[in-house]
């Protein structure tokens, strides 16, 4: 059941990843549409900082936005193994706070259907996310994720701490990670340090862009379903509509 309740986790995270990439898509009160679609060399866990395995997989992000609230539909598919964990869908609704014009907070609450053998296994479940991300200056940006999820299985507690410098069509970010099993204690920590290029302007509404990211676990301890570490490509193509 441990790794069973791991492909919620993935779900949540592949999608806020790409969410929060989009932060300020709907900061000026228009309604912003964006659509996401991913390939990526490697099935990974954004928020655990964790390679799953060496598959071939692709995703999709539908993630809408008007002022202060919003929702987002995410679906993975693993192209090499239809019962891996990384397949699996998930909605979620979320509103925003601009506490300051550099610093807004985002409450998320949503449900993962994992879908290793269905539309919804039995250990699909629900989760809730609270992020704080702050415009430090012009290219700097910082975000701590704090979620808990796997309620009715082995509660957890997982928090992300992401640095992201920007300018023009680069962007670098490093990653932190701490995940903890609350009902046992066992935790982990993890890193990871990615640069992304925008390769090609597709108009004023998107580009397609390439990432290049490496993850290890710091700590001797890792969740069983993991690699120690590796490398992974991925190619987006992020598109807005207003």
């Amino acid at each position: 059941m441990a790794e069973l309740s791991v492909t919620r986790f993935s779900g949540v995270a592949a999608a806020l990843w790409a969410a929060s990439a989009l932060v300020g898509a709907a900061e000026s009160g228009q309604a912003a549409l964006t659509i996401n679609p991913r390939f990526h060399s490697a099935g990974y866990f954004p928020f655990t900082g964790a390679l799953l395995n060496l598959n071939p997989v692709a995703d999709v992000t539908f993630f809408y936005e008007k002022e202060r609230f919003g929702f987002f539909l995410f679906q993975s598919v693993d192209l090499a193994d239809r019962h891996s964990f990384a397949n699996y869908f998930q909605p979620g609704v979320f509103a925003s706070f601009n506490v300051h014009r550099s610093l807004r907070i985002r409450t998320i609450f949503g449900y993962v259907f994992s879908q290793t053998q269905g539309f919804r296994d039995a250990d699909s479940d629900f989760y809730a996310l609270a992020m704080v991300n702050w415009r430090m200056s012009k290219h700097i940006r910082l975000e701590n994720s704090l979620q808990f999820y796997d309620y009715s299985n082995r509660t957890k507690l997982a928090d992300r701490v992401l640095l992201e410098w920007s300018s023009g069509k680069f962007r670098t970010a490093l990653f932190l990670w701490q995940r903890v099993v609350l009902e046992d204690g066992f935790s982990s920590t993890s890193a990871a340090l990615s640069l992304t290029i925008s390769i090609i302007e597709l108009g004023e509404k998107g580009t397609l862009d390439l990432t290049s990211s490496y993850m290890g676990f710091l700590s001797a301890r890792k969740p069983d379903f993991a690699l120690r570490n590796g490398f992974f490509l991925t190619v987006a193509v992020p598109i807005t509509l207003r």
